[in-house]
């Protein structure tokens, strides 16, 4: 048996609670992917946990590190401030080092900026975007679901547009790295001032409701004027992101930032409940997700010009949108979303 340790994206993920059905953090079914993934390397002869089950004077010459997000030195060291059961592991113990970077440039720039110096910790890496390297690949996070959620999808008399987001701004220092690195990062454009935007537009007729964490805080400056719009249309947080987004007939799926090839939970969550997304985010979408299956922000002038389409589709219209969507998700293209798909890439990456 071969043991496999991953190193998660969070450190409240560590003693396997990443791979866990009855805690917190499994919100809306979120762990569905790494239950099966762990299920899947055991079936393959390979023993998958966290890394704080890996001890190194019980350690093998077989054993495979995988890291959910590159940690740097000060990162390690902020972890194990947080959860003190969190390693900080000597990497040269392991056969073999893979790494798959979820998190965009927006997110955690500090790791695009020095790709060459992740080749020599790595022996493979994976980014969740195109990166302009042909050493490392591309993945897309796996989706936990593979259809339509019947028990939301089909609902009716819905309200008009809603938007499901954590309220989020991208720290000072990472802002001044990617200013720093703009020719080097893969980043053309951050989102999170648009929908800001376009909450505050709609909420000028309260043709918006508003859902999710930290929407009470001021917005990062310099749009923390728009706080007394956010907060006409705000709801509060939400106990299931899927019925409540099946209430709806539109809603707002922009990614974090525009990187190509980087495509987050937002639009699948439409798909799955039969609400319209209207899209802005990843520059060449149509090479993974068909058109007709959502509303494409970058079609509209302004938010005005993108009002007035919505409110002039007809139900027989938004059935078609829905229906192309689930055809999506029954498709071949879908495929490399899937937790099947993601769990095959994890283990031929150990063996290849």
């Amino acid at each position: 048996m071969t043991n496999v340790y991953i190193d998660p994206y969070s450190y409240v993920h560590l003693a396997n609670i990443l791979f866990k059905e009855d805690t917190i953090y499994n919100r809306n079914d979120r762990f569905a992917g790494w239950r099966y993934l762990k299920k899947y390397c055991f079936e393959r002869n390979m023993s998958l946990n966290t890394i704080d089950f890996w001890k190194e004077n019980k350690a093998t010459k077989e054993d495979i590190y995988v890291s959910f997000d590159h940690k740097d030195f000060i990162r390690k060291l902020y972890w194990r401030f947080k959860n003190k059961n969190y390693p900080i592991v000597k990497l040269n113990k392991f056969k073999k080092r893979i790494l798959f970077q979820y998190e965009p440039p927006l997110i955690m720039p500090e790791v695009y900026t020095n790709i060459n110096g992740l080749l020599k910790i790595y022996d493979k890496i994976y980014f969740s975007c195109e990166i302009d390297n042909q050493k490392c690949y591309c993945f897309h996070s796996p989706r936990p679901y593979n259809e339509i959620m019947f028990d939301y999808w089909g609902n009716s008399n819905r309200k008009f547009l809603t938007m499901i987001n954590i309220n989020k701004s991208p720290r000072l220092f990472r802002r001044l790295i990617m200013w720093k690195n703009k020719k080097l990062l893969p980043l053309q454009k951050e989102l999170l001032s648009d929908r800001i935007k376009i909450i505050e537009f709609f909420s000028l007729t309260g043709d918006i409701d508003l859902y999710g964490i930290d929407w009470d805080k001021n917005p990062h400056f310099p749009l923390s004027f728009s706080k007394k719009a956010i907060q006409k249309v705000y709801k509060g947080p939400v106990v299931s992101k899927f019925q409540k987004l099946s209430e709806y007939k539109f809603g707002i799926a922009f990614e974090n930032s525009i990187v190509p090839g980087f495509i987050e939970e937002a639009l699948f969550d439409c798909f799955y409940t039969g609400t319209v997304p209207i899209y802005l985010g990843a520059p060449n979408i149509e090479k993974y997700i068909p058109k007709n299956c959502f509303i494409d922000m970058r079609d509209f002038k302004n938010y005005e010009e993108l009002k007035q389409y919505l409110k002039a589709l007809t139900e027989s219209e938004i059935k078609i949108y829905k229906e192309n969507a689930r055809k999506f998700l029954k498709s071949e293209k879908f495929k490399p979303f899937t937790k099947e798909y993601f769990a095959k890439l994890f283990v031929d990456a150990i063996n290849n």
